[in-house]
């Protein structure tokens, strides 16, 4: 499909009119390999990419969402750190509980390197927190500018569509 490996997308998924598509190709891929057979050729006739200009608070919610996701993503690989080394100040806590009776400073060593790694985790945890309602209060932004602009983007998908069989919640109704 053309260079468009990434942006705005009708018909990503069946149950969404549109989203933004991160890889064409690996969601192309995903279809051949793990969609039945009998719906491939209907979302490969309908999957792709916007032409035309959404509305301006669409766009606007979107890159918002997106840098939040970011900040989200970011937090989450700081405490996906701070637990590996929480992770490994324990095996060390655990080896230094073992060997308590011959090594009581080892342990205790071990015992405050956990605790600091244990509040380092809490820390980058409670960063991912606020980030997550962050990010989670931008895709409601954008979730609502995308109902607030529903009509233009239902008229754009009706031009660039036709004949679509997406009946408002999926491109396989029921027959």
């Amino acid at each position: 499909m053309g260079n468009v490996q990434r942006g705005f997308y009708w018909h990503v998924h069946h149950g969404k009119l549109i989203e933004f598509c991160y890889g064409y190709e690996e969601r192309a891929s995903f279809i051949r390999t793990d969609k039945p057979a009998h719906e491939q050729e209907t979302r490969f006739h309908l999957f792709k990419p916007v032409k035309g200009s959404l509305p301006q608070a669409v766009v606007e919610a979107w890159q918002v969402y997106n840098k939040a996701w970011q900040v989200y993503d970011e937090a989450s690989q700081a405490r996906d750190k701070a637990g590996q080394v929480c992770d490994k100040a324990r095996q060390v806590y655990d080896k230094a509980w073992q060997a308590y009776d011959k090594a009581g400073q080892a342990y205790d060593i071990a015992s405050q390197a956990y605790d600091k790694a244990w509040q380092a985790r809490d820390i980058a945890s409670q960063a991912r927190y606020k980030a997550w309602q962050v990010c989670e209060k931008a895709w409601r932004a954008w979730d609502k500018a995308l109902n607030n602009n529903m009509p233009a983007i239902i008229a754009l998908h009706e031009k660039e569509c036709p004949n679509c069989p997406w009946n408002g919640e999926t491109i396989f109704p029921k027959t």
